[in-house]
């Protein structure tokens, strides 16, 4: 990977980062008064919701951080398992991803199996 596109995924990092930042902090996850129980139910399950999508934010928010972390290290762009290069299209696809197609691939098998098990 060279230094241009280090910067571009940086930037493009950066962006997303601020636009996460944004949306959560907009996000409303508060009941107010309602009119009857009707209404309290449907404000709870919106509620519910919002702070799922608030917690993913949340994740991506610290994934993000991380990776912009890692940018201008030299093993950003290495699979952590088997330590040969993430094709750029992935990296631009998931810049925070840690695994290149085949071990991810593995890993999402290995994890559907588990679940079959269990």
């Amino acid at each position: 990977m060279n230094t241009t596109q280090r910067i571009l995924i940086k930037n493009h990092l950066e962006h997303q980062l601020a636009d996460l930042i944004q949306r959560t902090e907009r996000r409303d996850t508060v009941v107010e008064t309602c009119a009857d129980d009707n209404e309290y139910a449907s404000r709870i399950s919106e509620q519910k919701i919002n702070l799922a999508i608030h917690m993913r934010e949340s994740s991506l928010i610290r994934e993000t951080e991380e990776t912009l972390g890692r940018v201008d290290h030299y093993d950003f762009g290495i699979c952590s398992e088997c330590e040969k290069a993430i094709g750029i299209a992935r990296i631009k696809a998931t810049p925070t991803t840690r695994l290149c197609v085949t071990c991810q691939q593995l890993l999402e098998e290995e994890e559907g199996l588990l679940a079959w098990v269990s």
